[in-house]
């Protein structure tokens, strides 16, 4: 089982999300985050993986909510902490090597090129605030394509 800290950043109503380059959902629109280290808590692991992977120094605001996702194809679960995080508005993305992208809550529910669990979680937690715990089941078909039941 692997801990994730994911973090929700917003600017003028916009989600942040990354393209992701490597690992699992190659190609897709996800939110910025990664493994939390041994000894490490879950504030500090997204403080710090925001750092490394966009190069801005974020504050850890709140806890939105925790999912438990299954990965059926590799047979793995990872526990997702849905972290949001405060950011002003002057500040700017510092690692252009990374591309991202500011989605508005409906180019966000449209698009098909974002990690469906990611949606799922940014719409309960962030926007509808309607849940705090979520079952997400994730498989590939034969084409390789990731889906969620």
């Amino acid at each position: 089982m692997v801990n994730v800290g994911i973090g929700v950043i917003t600017k003028q109503d916009k989600v942040l999300l990354i393209k992701r380059e490597r690992g699992d959902f190659v190609g897709l629109w996800g939110l910025p985050g990664g493994k939390v280290e041994e000894c490490e808590h879950i504030d500090k692991a997204i403080e710090r993986e925001i750092q490394e992977e966009l190069g801005l120094d974020l504050k850890f605001h709140q806890l939105l909510g925790t999912a438990t996702e299954i990965m059926h194809d590799k047979k793995a679960t990872s526990i997702l902490y849905c972290c949001e995080l405060e950011m002003d508005e002057k500040q700017q993305v510092l690692h252009p090597e990374f591309q991202y992208k500011w989605f508005s809550k409906e180019e966000l529910m449209q698009s098909d090129d974002i990690i469906q669990s990611d949606k799922v979680m940014i719409n309960n937690f962030y926007y509808q605030k309607k849940e705090n715990y979520l079952k997400l089941d994730c498989d590939r078909d034969k084409e390789g394509k990731y889906f969620w039941k």
